[in-house]
């Protein structure tokens, strides 16, 4: 009886792991339904970690920059929405300029008309939680285009939204930095575009509308990089050079309603001084798998863990580049933005009379992108692996079971250090926030926004135009070969299925 009970337990907890590492276990009833499940505690525990991350309601934006730059100007919005005005001007000595539109990195998107609702601290967390929602449908859609388990869509979902640079980022109040959590659409594109798709009018209006979702957010350093990146991949890979510089043109044109006012500011440079990359390519490896407690310098943290950065290392460096000859592209332009985050070796650029090279005077940033892409192609060979296991590999399934809780060990334990409640009495800000709304005659500024306004406006309408019109054009095609086939006789038909 004992024996028997045994091997009823084993059968249970192989159909258990078959679930984990198969798409579709045929010994395991209602697999689908048991995974989606599953997703939604992802997604639940994803809320709750940003929930505690940020102490829920009760920030006092009195640390680093949620002090200096946040609490100032969510509280001017807050002013403006609710008394009824545009929020283009502020008077406050934490607002310099007081232009409001024209400091790159203060939002400007649909949702901080929730501040007619919300308090600041309440409107913190539910920005996080859109923004985190929108990275979680566009992780489920790359599990969904490339079939991956739910074991590979774990360790990509713990590796994406909990390393070191989003969650240091969020903890010194670079707000503007939870557009990070919109990459994953970013990284399906350039993949389908790498993966030979066509890129007509409906690729360029996704790759469009997602980069000025991002600079909406005050996220100009992501825009950035991710369109540095493009150009990177199509200046070593001419087939993609089209492409791309249609791709950087028209987003840029989108986003002027966020590029154009900040230009008045920094029309005779930016002024700052460049702060320099990681001291050696020791440090950099470093900023991965180094935990320092306390807090570290937000700058260079991209901390995922021994266990994640060597996953990273083999799935998403060593098998990407053996195993995927279509990601190769990718690889050139991440060592380029690698070694540019090394020393000193970007200033020679940052000196330049060139626009936006002076804007970056942290080069160890340049990393964010390179990580979303490495965080996603490992996870993508990692599920290639497991499909040539045999569903008798229990012993290796339990092995990364193991891994993976302490992984997510590593990450959960980082996170805490970064924490808003753990960030100290000693080191919190003691002078009070004074901001008013205010309004006067500035024709320069009213005119780039009302240029800017126009020129996103009129290249969104455009665009979605000509991505409509190709929509139905294909549907059209579509329709017509369906006819056509139709038409034929039954066996006919029957063998060009079969081809």
């Amino acid at each position: 009886m004992i024996h028997s009970f045994l091997q009823k337990l084993k059968r249970a907890g192989q159909a258990c792991l078959n679930l984990l590492f198969h798409e579709q276990p045929e010994d395991f009833p209602h697999a689908n339904w048991v995974v989606r499940v599953l997703l939604a505690g992802l997604f639940v525990a994803g809320l709750l970690h940003w929930g505690i991350f940020l102490d829920w309601f009760n920030n006092h934006f009195d640390i680093q920059d949620w002090h200096i730059h946040v609490g100032p100007y969510l509280d001017f919005l807050k002013q403006a929405i609710r008394s009824g005005q545009c929020p283009l001007q502020a008077d406050s000595p934490y607002m310099i300029p007081g232009q409001y539109l024209a400091r790159q990195n203060r939002p400007f998107s649909p949702q901080i008309l929730l501040l007619y609702f919300l308090d600041p601290s309440a409107y913190v967390v539910v920005n996080v939680w859109i923004f985190y929602s929108l990275g979680f449908i566009g992780l489920l859609l790359i599990r969904r285009r490339y079939r991956l388990s739910f074991i590979s869509f774990l360790v990509l979902y713990l590796l994406f939204n909990f390393n070191g640079q989003i969650i240091a980022r969020m903890g010194v109040g670079h707000f503007e930095w939870v557009a990070y959590l919109l990459l994953p659409f970013y990284v399906l594109l350039v993949l389908k575009m790498l993966e030979g798709e066509k890129t007509g009018w409906k690729w360029l209006f996704s790759m469009a509308l997602l980069m000025l979702a991002i600079t909406l957010q005050g996220a100009a350093h992501i825009f950035i990089y991710c369109m540095t990146f493009l150009l990177l991949i199509s200046l070593f890979h001419p087939r993609y050079f089209l492409t791309a510089i249609k791709a950087i043109v028209l987003s840029a044109l989108v986003c002027m309603i966020r590029i154009l006012p900040p230009m008045l500011q920094y029309a005779g440079g930016t002024g700052l001084q460049y702060l320099g990359g990681f001291t050696s390519l020791l440090e950099l490896i470093g900023s991965f798998v180094v935990l320092y407690v306390p807090r570290g310098y937000w700058e260079e943290e991209y901390y995922v863990g021994v266990i994640g950065f060597a996953f990273l290392f083999y799935f998403g460096m060593i098998r990407s580049w053996m195993k995927d000859d279509r990601y190769r592209p990718l690889f050139l332009p991440m060592l380029i933005m690698a070694f540019f985050s090394i020393g000193s070796i970007y200033q020679v650029l940052f000196n330049l009379p060139i626009p936006f090279l002076d804007s970056q005077r942290a080069p160890t940033r340049f990393l964010i992108v390179p990580l979303a892409f490495l965080v996603i192609l490992a996870s993508l060979q990692f599920q290639t692996l497991i499909k040539s296991w045999e569903k008798a590999h229990h012993d290796e399934k339990m092995m990364v079971l193991f891994a993976a809780a302490l992984m997510a060990y590593d990450l959960y334990y980082h996170s805490r250090v970064w924490s808003l409640d753990n960030y100290g009495d000693s080191k919190r800000a003691t002078d009070v926030i004074t901001v008013a709304v205010s309004s006067y005659v500035d024709p320069r500024y009213l005119t780039t926004l009302i240029l800017g306004t126009v020129c996103t406006v009129v290249t969104l309408i455009i665009l979605g135009i000509l991505a409509y019109r190709e929509r139905k054009e294909k549907m059209d095609r579509d329709m017509t070969a369906v006819d056509s086939n139709s038409d034929l006789p039954s066996e006919t038909r029957s063998n060009r299925t079969e081809q």
